[in-house]
C-alpha cells in the first residue's frame, strides 16, 4: 500500500512537471476554457495510464494472477510438483474440503505445484527465532458444460528454532481463493501458458 501511495504522488509530482513545461502547442491558441480542458485531459490520460500501470504492477504475474478481458484470475496449475510423503495426504484434504461445497462439480485435478515447501525465516529484533513454510494446492472441476472451477488451498506451518513445525491455521487446508471460469476464459489462460 505504501508503495501504491509513493507510486501516485511520483505521477502527480510528473504531472505538474510536465504542466509546467508546456508550451503554446501544447494548450494552443484558443480560449482560457479551451486550454485548461485540453490541459485537464492529457493529464486524465496521463494519470489513467500511470494507475493501470500500478494496477498491472500490483497485479502482476508475479502474485499468480493473470489478466484476462479486465478481470484478474489464479493461473492454471494441472502439474503435481511435490513430491513429499505426505502430499496424497495433502490433497485428499483439499478435495474432501472442494466437494463438500461443490458436491456436483467434478474434479479434473488437484495439484501441488510447487517442488518443496516455500520457506521464510522469522526474525525478532534482527535475531532468527524461527522458520515459516508454506504449500499451495489448486484444484481444477469441472461445472457440468458450462464451465470451470479454480480453487487455491494454502498449508501453513512454523517452527521456532530447535522445535519441530507445527500447524498455524486453525483449518488444514485453508480454502483461500476460488474462480469461476466461463470455457472461453478457461481456453486463453490455458494458452497463455
Amino acid at each position: 500500500m505504501r508503495r501504491t501511495i509513493i507510486l501516485i504522488v511520483a505521477a502527480m509530482m510528473m504531472s505538474i512537471t510536465a504542466s509546467a513545461q508546456m508550451t503554446k502547442k501544447d494548450t494552443g491558441n484558443g480560449p482560457l476554457g479551451e486550454r485548461v480542458s485540453n490541459f485537464w485531459k492529457k493529464t486524465k490520460k496521463s494519470l489513467d495510464e500511470f494507475a493501470t500501470k500500478v494496477e498491472n504492477d500490483i497485479q502482476s504475474e508475479n502474485s499468480g494472477l493473470r489478466r484476462v478481458g479486465g478481470k484478474y484470475y489464479m493461473n492454471i496449475y494441472d502439474t503435481n510438483l511435490y513430491k513429499g510423503d505426505d502430499c496424497e495426504e495433502m490433497c485428499s484434504l483439499c478435495r474432501r474440503e472442494f466437494e463438500k461445497k461443490y458436491p456436483h462439480v467434478a474434479i479434473r485435478s488437484c495439484v501441488i505445484p510447487q517442488t518443496e515447501w516455500l520457506t521464510e525465516t522469522v526474525e525478532t529484533n534482527g535475531t532468527v527465532t524461527g522458520y515459516a513454510q508454506t504449500l499451495y494446492c489448486y484444484i481444477i472441476g469441472k461445472d457440468g458444460n458450462e464451465g470451470f472451477i479454480n480453487a487455491k488451498f494454502v498449508f501453513e506451518r512454523q517452527k521456532k528454532v530447535g522445535e519441530p513445525y507445527m500447524n498455524t491455521r486453525v483449518k488444514w487446508p485453508l480454502w483461500v481463493r476460488t474462480d469461476v471460469l466461463t470455457n472461453s476464459i478457461m481456453e486463453q489462460l490455458m494458452m497463455k501458458k
